[in-house]
């Protein structure tokens, strides 16, 4: 994490849970280091390279999902997992005193937001199948309670501003097609749900079939900013041209198909494939994209992939005001904002600024290649 203060620069913040993890992890790979290197590889049958993908020292043993403002003034909260365990911790910047406020191996927590009014965490929680659910920590601090369920996805819950309305959260939400098999077909639009925990009813207020709209921020009353894209829809589109150029395909695709097999075995005796040429390529290419609220998208540094990838954030993804009225445009381009009292701050993947909630001019305060969360403190 990165720590943006005005006229000063950026200060990283890093846990010490996380750095704990990745020391275990990195003694467990030097006590295995013979299975994956030299003649013990081959006994084991881990020929490395493409034929058996990323390295596991290539993988982060933990990372921070969840991001929100702390308990007191200066201070931030945030979920780490390491795939196995997760944890809620808090920390002042600049302090490296890590706190722990949960510890669970039964849910991977993510997407946190602390409520001092309600004094509680609320969260989404991955499930089975591609479902997630919105959680909260319970009172006696043991576990995370589900308050949503359905064959559905949950996320990015925040708790609405207490105005003698009670406990209220709102969301995203989108359901979950399937086919006859049950197996996963996709995503309807995201839309936006209010529950109240008083009486645990749901209220949509926001749904468009050609829109997602995903992150919910509840600001002034009967207001909410939320980062706004068009809707793509999961099934494909039948061509009678695409259909005959994937009918004349089928000798040469299975003629391929013989050649990975193969290769496959070249591989799994030799340690190295058929044909090499273009791994390396392969690799980095994968290592230039990234998962933009489930949208993948080219963020190479050249020039003109990154142009690209602007152009695609600048068309796809805008920062939206809510209002019952209306919705108006805040900013393009936006993949992380928050919004705070009349301090708005947000990121468009190049660089983190900061403006007036009611409009006006953006600052920037950092540049910043891809921001996933943003938070006032």
């Amino acid at each position: 994490m990165l720590v943006v203060r005005a006229e000063s620069e950026p200060l990283e913040l890093e846990s010490p849970y996380a750095e704990q993890i990745g020391a275990r992890e990195r003694a467990i790979e030097r006590r295995n280091a013979w299975k994956t290197q030299g003649t013990g590889a081959t006994f084991m049958g881990r020929g490395g390279g493409p034929l058996w993908g990323e390295r596991e020292q290539d993988l982060p043993p933990a990372r921070i999902v969840g991001l929100s403002r702390g308990r007191v003034h200066d201070e931030l909260c945030y979920s780490v997992t390491s795939g196995v365990v997760s944890g809620l911790f808090a920390q002042e910047p600049g302090t490296r005193n890590e706190h722990r406020l949960h510890h669970n191996a039964d849910a991977a927590v993510t997407e946190i937001d602390l409520s001092l009014e309600h004094e509680t965490v609320a969260c989404t929680v991955h499930g089975k199948g591609g479902t997630s659910a919105i959680g909260i920590l319970a009172d006696d601090g043991r576990g995370v309670r589900t308050i949503t369920e359905g064959d559905v996805v949950d996320r990015a819950p925040r708790w609405e501003p207490a105005r003698g309305t009670g406990r209220r959260i709102v969301y995203a939400s989108a359901g979950i097609g399937r086919t006859r098999s049950g197996a996963f077909a996709g995503l309807g639009p995201f839309a936006i749900h209010r529950l109240n925990l008083d009486d645990s009813s749901v209220e949509v207020l926001m749904a468009d079939a050609k829109y997602d709209y995903l992150a919910p921020v509840p600001a002034a009353a009967d207001e909410i900013y939320a980062i706004r894209r068009p809707y793509r829809d999961p099934r494909p589109r039948v061509s009678v041209f695409g259909t005959l150029l994937d009918t004349l395909l089928i000798p040469f695709r299975l003629l391929f198909a013989l050649f990975q097999y193969l290769s496959f075995f070249a591989a799994r005796y030799t340690g190295k494939p058929l044909i090499t040429s273009g791994n390396a390529q392969q690799k980095a290419a994968d290592a230039e994209r990234m998962m933009v609220w489930g949208n993948l998208i080219d963020v190479s540094s050249d020039a003109d992939k990154a142009a690209d990838a602007d152009a695609q954030l600048r068309k796809g993804y805008e920062l939206v005001r809510i209002a019952p009225k209306k919705t108006e445009v805040v900013a393009r381009g936006v993949i992380a904002f928050d919004v705070y009292g009349d301090e708005l701050a947000y990121s468009d993947g190049n660089a983190v600024y900061r403006m007036p909630a009611k409009g006006g001019s953006p600052q920037k305060l950092a540049s910043m290649k891809w921001a996933e969360a943003v938070v006032i403190c």
